[in-house]
């Protein structure tokens, strides 16, 4: 038999089962370190009181379960688009596990947007920032270290063309 506590949720006393009060748990952190607003969570918190009074009036009972909770839950991700996924939170830890997004995109320079060779343009594309703030960066430590001038030369050896890959994909499409 699993133990009942007794939780206050918008002002209103709910009995709960410890296993779902551990899920409820774990999904109002979440959305608490999600939203960052005490005005947005109090709504949060206000719609899922009401959730739990329609559940546990249409399933005839008095104790929040995991599967009443569950149903509140999948209510609240589909208005709220939440994206919670219990998978990611333990009951026992709060901590997120996240996944590193890595930039796969190729460093080439880019001959459509050059002006000296299109490695600064190829850096920026790969990096995801606007060109001119690489030349700049450039031209800066070019003027007061006159050792990016032989680094942007051999760049421009080094760093393929974005030219020959488009060359490469024609041929192989042929």
């Amino acid at each position: 038999m699993e133990q009942i506590k007794n939780i206050i949720l918008n002002r209103k006393n709910y009995k709960i089962t410890e296993t779902a009060y551990k899920h409820l748990s774990d999904f109002l952190n979440y959305v608490n370190r999600l939203l960052k607003n005490e005005e947005k969570f109090s709504d949060i918190e206000i719609q899922m009181s009401v959730l739990f009074d329609m559940e546990l009036e249409h399933k005839k009972e008095t104790i929040i379960t995991s599967e009443i909770l569950n149903e509140a839950i999948k209510v609240m991700k589909e208005n709220q688009k939440i994206k919670y996924k219990q998978q990611f939170y333990g009951y026992d830890k709060f901590q997120k596990k996240t996944k590193i997004k890595r930039n796969r995109k190729k460093l080439e320079r880019d001959k459509s947007h050059n002006i000296l060779g299109g490695v600064c343009a190829g850096i920026a594309q790969k990096l995801g920032v606007d060109p001119i703030l690489i030349r700049i960066l450039f031209i800066f430590f070019a003027l007061f270290r006159g050792l990016f001038i032989p680094v942007y030369i051999i760049l421009w050896i080094v760093i393929p063309s974005d030219e020959h890959s488009k060359n490469i994909r024609k041929t192989a499409s042929l």
